[in-house]
This record gives structure tokens, C-alpha cells and sequence, in this order.
């Protein structure tokens, strides 16, 4: 049974055909939950334009090494690349509320148009460490997309910057060592700084800018 509807793949089909470069989506898998799931609706979604390619590899693969895919003990895993980028990272399954994210990131990936203002495009170019962005999410969760959105956003314009995507519940453990209590909680290097809300894309650069000083 499809997981889109006829009404899903029609919007899709519009957003997509603002695509320009291909995307390609890995997708590290083990025996997880939700992760027939995820391979199933990222082919789907392959199956509405010609600028979008889906690799499925398994959690111990070559590749999933090369992206550190595994570092969260589980599946399902998915990277969105055009062939360079490596920071747009989802943790668990992009549905729900996540699904409309997800279908504008691949569009982000493929057009590298962020829609960011310039001068956070300045600042966010002055980033010359690695910074590693989680945004524990639910997938109930009306406001979270906006920080994973504004996260992955910031991962495309600067190579520094790696943005996952953390579905709360499906990483469970993950959730209680950061003490997910609220969403969308967003950790910034882990420990280094945090907070709570979909906060508008100059006050999370501030959060990052002040967690690196």
C-alpha cells in the first residue's frame, strides 16, 4: 500500500519541479522499525522526478562508515547530498509534520538556494570549525520542522556544519543523555550549548555564534 496520497504526490510533484541538480538520498538501514518505512516513502518520492535518486545501504556498510551513520546505534538514517554536500542528516523517519521539511530540504540540496538573508549568509561563511547541530524532534510536533529546516539550511551554505534531524522517540537513549524534554531541542556540539523552540534563523545563528566563543 502507497504510503503517499494522490493529493501528497501532486503537491510534491509541483515543489519538485523546482529542482535543478540531482539529490541523492542514502539511506543506511539495519533492522529497525521504521526503516522499510523510510526506504518505501524515499521511493516513492524517486518516483516524482528524475532529479532525485535513492541509495539504500546497510548500517555497517563502507558508505555508512564514510558518514559516521552509525553513531547513534540504529536506523533508519538518511543523507541528502548533491555529490559534496554531507550535512543534511536525518535521524529517524521524515513523516508527518517532517515530511513537508523534508521535501523542501531535497529541493534546498538540489538548487543550493537557502533563502537565508545575506548577511546571515555572511556570518554563517566566517564558520571555519566543525559544529555539529541536533534538533530532536516528534513528528507531532507542528513547530519543529522550522528548526530542522533552519539548521539543514545553515549545513548547505557552510561545509563546516553538520544538521541532524533526531526523531525523539525512534532514538530514545539519544534523547534521554541530552535530556529532550521539549521540542524542537536543538544541541549545538553536543553540550557545548542548547535550547528549546524554533527560534528565527538570526537568534539560532546567535546560539551557535555564542556556543563557539
Amino acid at each position: 500500500m502507497a504510503i503517499l496520497s494522490d493529493q501528497n504526490r501532486s503537491d510534491v510533484e509541483e515543489v519538485f519541479a523546482e529542482m535543478s541538480e540531482e539529490v541523492t538520498a542514502y539511506i543506511f538501514t539495519d533492522d529497525c522499525e521504521y526503516c522499510d518505512d523510510t526506504v518505501e516513502l524515499n521511493e516513492e518520492l524517486e518516483e516524482l522526478t528524475d532529479n532525485f535518486t535513492v541509495e539504500v545501504h546497510d548500517l555497517d556498510s563502507a558508505l555508512a562508515e564514510e558518514y559516521d551513520a552509525a553513531r547513534h546505534g540504529s536506523g533508519p538514517v538518511t543523507v541528502l547530498t548533491d555529490g559534496e554536500l554531507k550535512g543534511v542528516q536525518y535521524f529517524g523517519i521524515p513523516s508527518g509534520q517532517e515530511f513537508g521539511a523534508y521535501v523542501r530540504d531535497i529541493v534546498a540540496v538540489s538548487t543550493g538556494e537557502t533563502g537565508l538573508d545575506d548577511d546571515i549568509k555572511a556570518e554563517l561563511a566566517e564558520i571555519d570549525e566543525e559544529v555539529n547541530l541536533k534538533v530532536f524532534v516528534t513528528l507531532t510536533c507542528p513547530h519543529c520542522p522550522r528548526a530542522v529546516e533552519t539548521a539543514h539550511k545553515f549545513a548547505i551554505e557552510n561545509e563546516n556544519i553538520t544538521s541532524e534531524m533526531v526523531e525523539a522517540q525512534e532514538f530514545m537513549e539519544l534523547s534521554q543523555e541530552f535530556g529532550v524534554q521539549g521540542v524542537p531541542q536543538v544541541n549545538i556540539n553536543d553540550h557545548d550549548g542548547q535550547f528549546t523552540g524554533a527560534q528565527p534563523e538570526a537568534q539560532f545563528l546567535e546560539q551557535i555564534q555564542r556556543s563557539l566563543n
